[in-house]
């Protein structure tokens, strides 16, 4: 097994190692998965309008987000994907005064594989974004657009949206500029949106399924297609083209659970036919041992016991061949399982 060198091998002390990382010029830090800050060096600190490292450790990070769910996203998403890479995330100083920082993060596995840490680093690009006012906006023919097509700018806040996107979410363009995008995800996906915007910012266009709830409801299942805009060199909104893809997604999953439900009743009929043989044989058997015996001995009723026993199990296979139809049934703890009787019993139904 290979040694592992430790702070000593190297001559420097543990206090000469802390205060090496306290002199990088890089606002690193270091959280539980709850959130609360385990070690920070004197950068992010700074960055946050404090005096020293100490006054934040042992502190919740959440409470230097400018938007508090924006923390449970990050969390979900970074779980998701194991690391992240110059994502925007708003967040607030010591005074209150925002500011905008790319926050680069990683988990951290003990030796069980499970997550105790957040380790990361932040930069302030509070003066690299641009202004509300250099956003482009979208120009009338967008609104011919079949498409939905939205604008939005790199921490993922809507900026415009044509009246395609209008009529699909069901509010109006007004209503819906400056709105953080992904409050109009489902939350299982709305992780998922953190990681597109990521990924996107990295390699410049991206595309993904994901699914947004409308003003009614209903939910509907977007093909999104991004692209990172540059201005003069440097990142500056990202723009999709957006396609209504519920129908194709219904039509997959159900051919999907077709394709699955397939397999169980072949499975299913197999299993019946491998238990009618040996049933039939051990069922014989018995009937022939009970002939021999006299209703009086004392192994007649355990031996008529047994028969029954088998009998009914004839009858469970017999059922679990005429499978047909999915039915369910509540077992324990929430878990559903088959009702094999119902099941049976809508094949027979179907025959009348």
């Amino acid at each position: 097994m290979t040694n592992i060198p430790s702070i000593s091998d190297f001559g420097i002390s543990a206090r000469g190692y802390a205060e090496f990382f306290d002199g990088i010029p890089a606002a690193i830090y270091r959280t539980t998965l709850e959130g609360k800050i385990v070690y920070c060096n004197r950068a992010f600190a700074q960055l946050f309008g404090f005096d020293a490292a100490a006054e934040l450790i042992d502190s919740p990070i959440i409470e230097l987000y400018r938007n508090k769910k924006d923390r449970g996203l990050f969390v979900h998403s970074i779980l998701q994907r194991g690391r992240l890479v110059d994502l925007p995330i708003g967040f607030k100083m010591k005074n209150g005064t925002p500011v905008l920082c790319a926050v680069t993060a990683k988990v951290v596995l003990d030796d069980d594989g499970m997550v105790v840490h957040l380790d990361g680093f932040m930069r302030d690009i509070t003066g690299q974004t641009p202004s509300p006012q250099t956003y482009a906006r979208l120009d009338g023919v967008a609104d011919d657009f079949n498409d939905v097509v939205v604008i939005m700018d790199l921490q993922g806040e809507l900026i415009d949206i044509n009246r395609a996107g209008e009529q699909l979410l069901g509010y109006s363009r007004k209503q819906m500029q400056g709105q953080p995008l992904s409050g109009f995800f489902v939350p299982e996906d709305r992780e998922f949106f953190i990681i597109f915007l990521s990924d996107t910012l990295k390699i410049g266009r991206n595309e993904t399924v994901l699914a947004v709830m409308d003003h009614s409801g209903q939910k509907h299942h977007l093909d999104w297609h991004a692209y990172l805009v540059r201005n003069e060199g440097r990142p500056h909104h990202i723009k999709c083209i957006v396609r209504d893809v519920s129908d194709i997604v219904t039509r997959q999953r159900q051919h999907n659970i077709d394709q699955k439900f397939q397999g169980v009743l072949e499975m299913a009929g197999g299993v019946a036919h491998s238990l009618n043989q040996p049933l039939t044989i051990v069922n014989n058997l018995l009937s022939e041992l009970l002939v021999q015996q006299q209703p009086e001995d004392s192994i007649f009723p355990k031996l008529l016991k047994v028969h029954d026993q088998i009998n009914k199990m004839n009858e469970i296979a017999n059922k679990i061949g005429n499978i047909k139809k999915y039915e369910a049934m509540d077992y324990v703890a929430g878990v559903k399982i088959v009702d094999i009787d119902k099941a049976s019993w809508a094949r027979d139904k179907d025959k009348l």
